[in-house]
């Protein structure tokens, strides 16, 4: 009984195998060319203070309330799109007590690239401990 199992799977199979052979062989059943396209990307700039002159003064308005109520230190590294529309793609790491803050202060900003092409920018934002150069409730900034 096996064997007669065993011709039989063959009978099927052989058939199968030989069909599979032929598409390969089929040029007209070869795969068709993908062109994948998309933005070039480009180094960031970190020219922030100079295409944004106004963003330690939002920042400093948007971030110290949050820093009156939760007097937390940290840093994070804030990434973004300028161009002639204004800012994009606002993106943050670190420091996630400040988060809203950021992305409010950044949308409030206006920056001018100097160029026709989107920019990418990316900077650092260390909130410390105010000293007695700021006022109460106000955060100590350092932009890098």
């Amino acid at each position: 009984m096996q064997a007669k199992s065993i011709v039989q799977a063959l009978l099927i199979a052989a058939p199968l195998t030989f069909a599979g052979a032929a598409a390969l062989a089929n040029p007209q059943d070869e795969l068709k060319r993908v062109e994948v396209s998309g933005r070039q990307t480009t180094e960031m700039r970190t020219d922030v203070k100079a295409s944004c002159p106004s963003i330690s003064a939002v920042l400093q308005k948007q971030l110290s309330p949050i820093w009156g109520l939760h007097q937390e230190t940290g840093m994070f590294r804030v990434e973004f799109t300028v161009d002639q529309d204004g800012v994009h793609d606002i993106r943050s790491r670190g420091a996630n007590t400040y988060r809203d803050g950021i992305r409010k202060a950044m949308r409030e900003l206006t920056c001018n690239s100097g160029s026709s092409q989107p920019q990418a920018y990316a900077f650092n934002v260390h909130i410390v401990s105010p000293d007695k150069t700021h006022p109460t409730g106000q955060v100590a900034l350092k932009i890098d």
